[in-house]
């Protein structure tokens, strides 16, 4: 009976102190505006780097058993229509060093001007643990 109070008293003490340090979290305002944390918490800080056409608009990370995964959404802001708009999320260690780059098409390939599409890239970075991400959108410019 002992080991199960004692056992009580340290999960709750565990959920006492993520608790605590989720508020302090919270206060602070150590999130950056796509709600990817920045706090050191485990879930890398996402950067955008946008074209003259095409902005990211929203992004945010998260994982599953084989994949990081990058989903956000991208926005046409020129008067051209973009043809295969695409999304390239690139992945960097904790040293800053780039781990890999993967790209996907955007849902919707083509984009007309004001039109928006969600994105997902999804990367195996195998043992790797990203720190970081860079999203940069791009596709082909139609003229005429």
């Amino acid at each position: 009976m002992k080991e199960v109070a004692l056992c009580s008293i340290i999960l709750l003490s565990a959920v006492a102190i993520t608790i605590d340090v989720t508020l302090l979290d919270l206060a602070s305002g150590t999130t950056n505006m796509t709600g990817v944390s920045t706090n050191g918490t485990g879930s890398p800080l996402g950067n955008v780097t946008n074209t003259k056409y095409l902005e990211v608009i929203d992004h945010a990370f998260s994982e599953d058993l084989l994949f990081s995964i990058v989903n956000g959404t991208i926005v046409n802001n020129s008067n051209n229509t973009i043809n295969s708009a695409l999304v390239t999320v690139q992945f960097y260690d904790d040293n800053g060093t780039l781990i890999t780059s993967s790209s996907e098409t955007a849902r919707s390939v083509i984009l007309a001007p004001g039109e928006n599409s969600t994105f997902n890239v999804r990367s195996d970075l195998g043992d790797e643990i990203a720190q970081s991400y860079q999203v940069i959108p791009g596709g082909d410019i139609q003229v005429g």
